[in-house]
């Protein structure tokens, strides 16, 4: 089985420049219009093992049945501009995961709530929501899910648009952090916290990221 390199200077600056250099990560939502921030969320799909942030928008469709090895029940959802529904386990929102980087059971939130019980996934069902972020881990059962972060959009631009960007700059904020504090996750740099100065470079992201709201609007 292949592991992960651990406190390997070049695998760990290696990442550190791959998770740095995601357009996800660097990209200002407030030097586009709202009407085409919303386009582009619209158009985006999930992002790659290199994104800590995400730039997605979706739309839950149903919530039936899925048979795989066993039976459980699935909730159904559009991601951007994709031709075919995907699913997401009911159990992994309703459980939560534990997370890869701090080991620490995380949960699904709507808004400024924790997704913990049927009821609130069946009320995800008919809506649409801005995803902008999913930390990754383990479910119950040893599979590798992920914990999302989901901003309900209402179908009016300018509201959603200020969704957008509001959420955009807190997740890139949240997971820029949690690498300060979890350098170790297989997710991040590998490596034991001081192992090198990664520190200076994820400072001055967040620098400029906390700064980004200050940018002027454009109009369409």
């Amino acid at each position: 089985m292949y592991v992960l390199p651990r406190n390997d200077l070049e695998y760990s600056r290696m990442r550190l420049g791959r998770i740095m250099g995601r357009r996800r990560l660097s990209f200002n939502p407030y030097i586009v219009s709202d009407r085409r921030l919303l386009e582009l969320v619209s158009q985006t799909g999930w992002g790659n093992e290199w994104d800590i942030t995400q730039m997605t928008m979706v739309t839950f469709m149903r919530l039936r049945p899925v048979s795989d090895y066993r039976i459980f029940d699935g909730i159904f959802m559009r991601v951007g501009n994709e031709p075919e529904d995907v699913f997401i386990p009911k159990g992994s929102l309703t459980r939560g995961v534990t997370a890869n980087d701090t080991i620490r059971s995380e949960r699904s939130w709507r808004g400024k709530t924790p997704i913990r019980n049927d009821n609130d996934v069946e009320r995800l069902v008919g809506k649409t929501y801005f995803v902008s972020r999913i930390i990754r881990g383990v479910n119950p059962f040893g599979s590798c899910k992920g914990a999302y972060k989901l901003h309900r959009l209402y179908g009016k631009i300018e509201k959603d648009a200020a969704t957008i960007r509001e959420a955009m700059i807190s997740a890139k904020i949240e997971m820029l952090e949690r690498i300060l504090l979890y350098p170790e996750s297989p997710d991040f740099l590998s490596c034991t916290r001081g192992f090198f100065d990664y520190e200076s470079r994820i400072h001055c992201a967040i620098d400029l990221i906390v700064h980004i709201p200050d940018t002027p609007i454009p109009t369409d």
